[in-house]
């Protein structure tokens, strides 16, 4: 299979060919830093792609469990310092400037079967799961760990992307990942059972 850097690289680039620029949405966690490290060294004319976050901690920008430092730290830099990055906020969907339907959209999961910041205890929130509902950003309790509030796009936003990426790092996660096919109270089956064509998913071994 290809590479996620040279899937992301390519779509990013087809994107800026044919409509003048390309976007991109990515998560946090630990999983993807191997990725963005090798994208900041990608040949991609970076100026003209959007980047923002599927979900973020309510913390400050530079606070060390802040998904916008994380960023910073391993994938806004080399060739590309100069991406436009835009945080996630409660008032994203009126910008204007960002390209939408979104090119790409980077998912880790967790053991739990949460992805982005959509967890179990939300499943029968209707805003969170539901592909009906209006595309929203929404802003969770304290959740998963670090148990923090949480800012994150619900499902139906995150399926207007073009092309999504699912990262299944480690066996536990492979694991959970395989019981979600027929489990619905694990967040990532909602993902999964509604994927397209341009879905795909990745596993890696720790």
């Amino acid at each position: 299979m290809m590479s996620i850097v040279k899937l992301i690289s390519n779509r990013l680039n087809s994107s800026i060919k044919n409509m003048g620029s390309g976007s991109l949405v990515v998560c946090g966690g630990t999983s993807p830093i191997s990725i963005y490290e090798e994208l900041s060294n990608i040949d991609i004319s970076w100026s003209k792609v959007f980047l923002t976050l599927v979900d973020d901690r309510l913390v400050d920008p530079d606070h060390r469990d802040s998904n916008q430092k994380l960023l910073h730290n391993h994938f806004i830099k080399n060739k590309a310092k100069n991406i436009n990055f835009f945080p996630l906020t409660e008032n994203f969907l009126s910008n204007t400037k960002f390209k939408k339907p979104f090119d790409v959209t980077l998912l880790g999961m967790g053991e739990d079967g949460h992805f982005a910041s959509l967890f179990p205890d939300m499943i029968n929130q209707n805003e969170a799961f539901d592909l009906n509902a209006s595309p929203k950003i929404l802003i969770t309790p304290p959740q998963g760990n670090p148990f923090i509030p949480r800012i994150t796009m619900n499902l139906s936003l995150i399926m207007e992307s073009l092309n999504i990426i699912l990262l299944v790092k480690g066996k536990a996660k492979q694991n959970t990942f395989e019981k979600a096919q027929k489990e619905k109270k694990l967040p990532i089956h909602h993902l999964i059972k509604n994927r397209n064509s341009d879905f795909f998913i990745e596993k890696v071994n720790d």
